[in-house]
Order: structure tokens, then sequence, then C-alpha cells
């Protein structure tokens, strides 16, 4: 039996805060160990000072909008085009200059 699925992002699990909207498409929930997959827009304003994900890689590629990312405080600005690559235990700064910011992010192993 296959293990191909097809989820229509409208089906996603939506999480929501006032500068975020994260559509939380590919999780553990679909029988996939190896990834999930998040499509989220930012809005000017949104900022994470601090992020940081032990158990996971994360690469992150950038669909509109502008933002500044900082590693170890080196700060650059990335947009439309530009695909970021976080290992684990990494920490990095993310702040969206210019909105709607939308992201397609990608984590090995899957999140739940």
């Amino acid at each position: 039996m296959s293990g191909i699925k097809v989820i229509d992002i409208s089906e996603a699990e939506l999480y929501e805060e006032p500068t975020l909207i994260s559509r939380r498409v590919i999780r553990k929930e679909h029988s996939s160990e190896g990834m999930s997959l998040n499509v989220s827009t930012l809005h000017e304003g949104y900022q994470d000072a601090a992020v940081m994900y032990p158990d996971n890689d994360e690469a992150v590629y950038i669909l509109s909008g502008e933002a500044e990312f900082t590693i170890a405080g080196k700060t650059q600005t990335v947009g439309p085009g530009k695909a970021i690559y976080i290992p684990r235990g990494e920490t990095y700064g993310y702040k969206v200059t210019k909105g709607p910011n939308e992201v397609v992010a990608v984590f090995t192993p899957a999140k739940s």
C-alpha cells in the first residue's frame, strides 16, 4: 500500500497569533516521521528574538516580503527567492520588516 498523501492546504491545522498565521500542512499525524511542512504568513511587526529547535533541522524558503535574519550576532536581510538552512540546536532571530512575509518551512524529523 502506498504512503503517498495529497493534503489540501485548506485542511491544514491552523495556528494564529496577531502577527502570524501558520498552516501546519504535513505533520506526524499524516504518518510522516521524517519531516513536517508549514506554510506561514508573517505580518510586519512579527518577531522571534531567540528561536531554537533542539531536535529539528529547519529549512525556510521565502515567497514574499522581507525579514531580518540574525544568527551569531550577524543580521542579514532575506526576501523572496532566499532559502535559509538552520541546523538543530542553533539559535536565531527573525523579524519581519516588510510584510506580508510568506514562507514555507520544513522540519526534520517531523514535528507533532
